[in-house]
């Protein structure tokens, strides 16, 4: 799905960035080589960043019990 329309970028993009490292919109975008444009975005990209993130922290979890 389209997250950022003004540069193309989609969910997936947001959860790459995430996985990255990127903990914040601003991070996301530059870890993508791009540049908010508009801000309308800002709210569905924090939302995969975030989810992203707690993924991340459940399998660290999940591995930790193994």
């Amino acid at each position: 799905m389209y997250v950022c329309i003004c540069n193309g970028l989609t969910d997936k993009d947001f959860t790459r960035a995430a996985r990255a490292g990127a903990t914040t919109v601003g991070q996301a975008f530059a870890a993508l080589g791009e540049r908010p444009q508009c801000g309308k975005c800002f709210g569905c990209a924090r939302q995969c960043i975030a989810e992203a993130r707690l993924e991340m922290a459940q399998e660290n979890i999940q591995e930790a019990a193994e």
